[in-house]
């Protein structure tokens, strides 16, 4: 948001779960109305939670020092006690702000007035959570911005690892770009290699070279696995991975509400659109004997005094033959 198209409200609120997007949207705001020079002197930016709302309407009358613009940033709103709101709602009604007010919160009550209030005076900008396939985009962007470009299979890993939080996938992203060096395109092996959990991102994309009956690529990435994962561990996370693929085709099957993929996937809820895809290429007939051989190599394992790396890599190309083939 350039200065030459400063927006013009008096007040905005922005509002909404998704606090990098916050975090931004404030700073934009700000920026809109004042240099980095001016905001030494015409910016003050208050703690909902730790001053009286008298003193927020002090600081909102205050003029600018010097003329121009002051912006008041108020974080988060939606601790003021419930007198306090209706305080600021009045406020609000009776006369715009000498300043530009932005009131920041991860979420405000619907029914109260202050809400309403702020519908009619004030400019609304939400943060919400992003779903997976948002998340991507933004990870591609992201990335952009820091002067490098993703695939679009690293980015839809590093996403399925780490989840929609904006906050974490920054982080990640920057170390990605750190990682990746002078190279201008980021790769999956990257995202395997730097971004927290990156063993689940490689089951990710062997359960993918599964479905597909790639046993080369399922070799390759089994392999990459290898070098950070004992096998029984990795045995582990692909029973894990199955048994949420198993859940989901359970929850396919009855048409399962929003909430009872909650209960039913737990953390790996938002997953559930991946797991389904996968659920559909692999063939819903095939999960259970999949699952099998993947418990009868980890009974193996723990029984046997063969070699392991060879056990898994016997698994892996067992599990990407021919249905019927795999005994």
């Amino acid at each position: 948001m350039s200065r030459e198209r400063a927006p013009r409200r008096q007040v905005y609120v922005v509002v909404g779960e998704e606090a990098w997007l916050r975090r931004r949207a404030v700073a934009r705001l700000v920026s809109a109305y004042l240099t980095p020079a001016e905001q030494e002197l015409n910016l003050d930016q208050l703690d909902a939670a730790e001053v009286d709302v008298a003193e927020i309407l002090t600081r909102a009358d205050t003029l600018p020092f010097l003329g121009g613009t002051r912006v008041v940033v108020v974080r988060q709103a939606d601790r003021l006690p419930a007198p306090a709101q209706e305080r600021l709602a009045a406020y609000l009604e009776a006369n715009p702000p000498a300043c530009v007010l932005v009131l920041e919160a991860a979420s405000l009550d619907r029914r109260r007035r202050l809400w309403g209030v702020l519908q009619r005076v004030a400019e609304v900008v939400e943060a919400n959570p992003l779903e997976a396939r948002d998340a991507v985009a933004w990870v591609t962007s992201r990335v952009r911005e820091l002067g490098k470009r993703i695939t679009g299979e690293a980015a839809r890993a590093l996403v399925a690892a780490v989840g929609t939080d904006l906050h974490a996938l920054s982080g990640e992203v920057e170390k990605l770009v750190a990682y990746a060096g002078e190279r201008a395109t980021l790769q999956l092996s990257d995202v395997e290699a730097v971004a927290s959990h990156g063993a689940e991102v490689s089951v990710f994309a062997l359960t993918d070279a599964v479905a597909a009956g790639d046993a080369g690529t399922a070799l390759r990435v089994l392999q990459r696995l290898l070098e950070r994962e004992n096998p029984v561990g990795l045995v582990a996370l692909l029973a894990s991975h199955f048994r949420a693929l198993l859940y989901t085709q359970a929850l396919v099957a009855q048409r399962a509400t929003s909430g009872q993929v909650r209960q039913a996937l737990g953390s790996r809820a938002w997953l559930f659109g991946r797991y389904r895809e996968q659920v559909r290429r692999l063939g819903s007939g095939r999960l259970a004997e999949l699952y099998q051989h993947i418990e009868r190599t980890d009974l193996q394992l723990k029984t046997s005094a063969g070699a392991a790396d060879v056990l898994v890599q016997q698994l892996v190309v067992r599990l990407c033959g021919p249905a019927g083939a795999r005994a």
